[in-house]
């Protein structure tokens, strides 16, 4: 029999995957406490209690998504700083290692579908929510994987080129979760899965490596 505490944990954890969806799907003011409540089957008391309200509710929903795409990015624990002496070809392999991981995560994690619609919504129409999106994942994400070009290239860190790059980089792995059917019918598949999510990010790591080569004034 599970305790109070993981009860209280289960409900937690099911009224932020219903906020997810539902917020994602209709906009905060067209998703009411009993639509969310009755998606995540449970009392619609427990939004109050948990959250005190939906506008706490939907900052919950911003903080597990920075949690879960931090944890894609960086892996789970404190980040470590970059080795001082790691040299460019190591770099770009940890920036590879960081789209096979995301990849496979925006193609084929059911949970990547509420995630992204949350996502977009908020870049579209910034609610206080983005706020903590930018500053949880976008902020320190992105800051990371510029350290990280920056060592593969040797261009800074915070130059526009930079930053415009791995902008470009991540655009390349949201396009393929944001444009699924599209890329399903196109490509005349039934569904995406293992073989088909490798098959995307390698055409990803394939550009990408050829944009870091470029930058470095290699051909």
């Amino acid at each position: 029999m599970k305790t109070h505490s993981e009860r209280d944990a289960g409900t937690r954890d099911a009224l932020i995957r219903a906020g997810l969806e539902l917020f994602g799907r209709h906009g905060f003011e067209a998703s009411s406490i009993r639509d969310i409540a009755r998606a995540a089957g449970v009392n619609s008391a427990g939004i109050a209690y948990h959250f005190g309200g939906k506008d706490g509710l939907r900052r919950a929903c911003a903080e597990a998504i920075v949690a879960t795409m931090k944890q894609q990015v960086l892996g789970s624990g404190p980040v470590p700083p970059l080795p001082p002496d790691l040299d460019q070809d190591a770099a770009l392999e940890i920036i590879l290692a960081v789209v096979s991981r995301v990849t496979a995560f925006a193609a084929r994690a059911p949970e990547s579908e509420a995630i992204a619609r949350f996502v977009v919504r908020e870049m579209m129409e910034p609610t206080p929510a983005f706020e903590l999106l930018y500053e949880g994942m976008v902020g320190p994400v992105h800051g990371r994987l510029c350290v990280l070009w920056a060592a593969a290239t040797g261009m800074e860190a915070e130059a526009p080129e930079t930053r415009l790059s791995v902008f470009a980089m991540i655009g390349q792995v949201l396009y393929f979760r944001l444009a699924r059917p599209a890329v399903m019918r196109r490509m005349g598949w039934q569904a995406i899965g293992a073989a088909e999510s490798e098959a995307i990010a390698g055409i990803i790591r394939a550009a990408v490596a050829a944009s870091v080569l470029a930058a470095r004034g290699e051909t």
